[in-house]
């Protein structure tokens, strides 16, 4: 399994391409920076092979490119995404995205998620796992045998974490999903926004779980 990471930009989260037996893509920005994304994605594998396209929440900085790379890839990407936003982004309304003078693309979800299932995510059986507090909708994505966590904006690097004054966002609820995630063993974290981290993973998540707690 190899893991590609397709930095932000602006207030892009993160982009991350996985390739093996089930080309993935987990998050896609805000769509404002698509060409380029989809530029280095044929760099690492054709656009055309992606089968799914994980989303870690339903803000407009992860799903707004998403229609981009369904296109591009011939109709065969299905979409994934928690199940309670799936009206949300079926809806396509977002308060952020008109902010940035944008547009939320109305979304059809091909396979909703309620947490537990195991997806394979190119080679590799990962769980998912619900993270509310940052999102309603919040997921991650956790291989047990590589140890790698892609955490969306439920933990950063360097002790981070997502905000919670946004709407469906709540501090206890994070911090109970943050507890949940500070028992696995992480390797790797491939978080939603800024540098990920490799080797020392655990580390980090620990960091964010002390940060967090600080604020009680």
């Amino acid at each position: 399994m190899d893991i590609f990471t397709i930095p932000g930009r602006e207030y892009d989260s993160n982009v991350y391409v996985v390739v093996g037996k089930i080309p993935t893509v987990i998050d896609t920005g805000t769509g404002f920076h698509t060409r380029v994304i989809l530029e280095t994605i044929q760099k690492i594998v054709k656009v055309s092979q992606i089968q799914q396209i994980l989303l870690t929440h339903e803000h407009y900085d992860h799903v707004g490119g998403v229609q981009d790379i369904v296109q591009a890839s011939k109709g065969n990407a299905r979409i994934f995404a928690h199940k309670d936003v799936v009206p949300k982004l079926k809806e396509g309304k977002s308060t952020f995205a008109e902010m940035l003078g944008g547009v939320m693309p109305k979304l059809k979800v091909d396979v909703p998620l309620s947490g537990g299932e195991q997806l394979t995510i190119g080679d590799q059986p990962f769980e998912v796992l619900v993270t509310p507090g940052h999102s309603i909708g919040s997921l991650c994505f956790y291989s047990k045998k590589r140890q790698v966590l892609f955490s969306g904006d439920t933990i950063f690097a360097d002790g981070g974490f997502g905000r919670y004054d946004f709407p469906g966002g709540d501090f206890n609820t994070l911090l109970n999903s943050i507890e949940r995630l500070a028992v696995l063993e992480v390797k790797n974290l491939y978080p939603g926004h800024g540098p990920i981290v490799e080797q020392h993973g655990k580390d980090h998540v620990l960091k964010t779980l002390r940060s967090i707690r600080s604020l009680m």
